[in-house]
């Protein structure tokens, strides 16, 4: 297991491949930073229900995959933070040569420490090593700090426009596009 420190980040946050056993820390974040970061988004009955105990069950699915492509980071001993990429899933940017960021959440207690930061340097690393030449990634419209990090890490809005409908509500999200190379 390779750990490291990149360079120009938060002191004491260190990225490392995740592991199964990863599956609690990584359940408990993605449900806190849902609650955090999607309220005033989706109805508060829709957060409120969202249960660390179920994505418990998917991400200890997910880490028993070989071909999943996940990262935790760390301060101390605890898992502050993950990314999760795959090849694109969108047919006007194809794979190999693209990548897609199809999670990257934070535990609310993190934000602003250089935590997901951290995490899109572990994940560009890695994929300069691949074929991939961009990576995209989909935010809703109206979270607007996530959409401001993307595009403090070199981001930038491409034509991709789309809704989404998840627990009963949809809403708009917008593709963000940045090249490898």
């Amino acid at each position: 297991m390779t750990r490291r420190k990149p360079r120009g980040f938060a002191q004491g946050v260190q990225v490392r491949r995740a592991t199964p056993s990863d599956a609690p820390a990584i359940a408990e974040i993605h449900v806190a930073s849902w609650q955090a970061a999607y309220r005033g988004l989706f109805p508060d009955a829709v957060l409120d229900r969202l249960s660390a105990a179920e994505r418990q069950v998917q991400w200890s699915r997910l880490l028993t995959d070989v071909a999943t492509t996940l990262w935790v980071s760390e301060e101390g001993r605890r898992v502050t933070g993950f990314i999760s990429a795959c090849p694109s899933r969108d047919v006007d940017a194809p794979p190999p040569q693209f990548a897609e960021i199809a999670a990257l959440y934070i535990h609310p207690d993190f934000w602003i420490k250089g935590c997901g930061r951290a995490l899109c340097q572990a994940l560009f690393d890695h994929l300069r090593l691949t074929s991939a030449q961009a990576v995209i990634v989909w935010a809703l419209t109206g979270n607007i700090p996530a959409r401001h990090f993307y595009e403090r890490l070199g981001f930038a809005p491409d034509d991709a426009r789309r809704d989404i409908t998840m627990y009963g509500t949809t809403l708009p999200e917008i593709r963000y596009r940045q090249t490898l190379r």
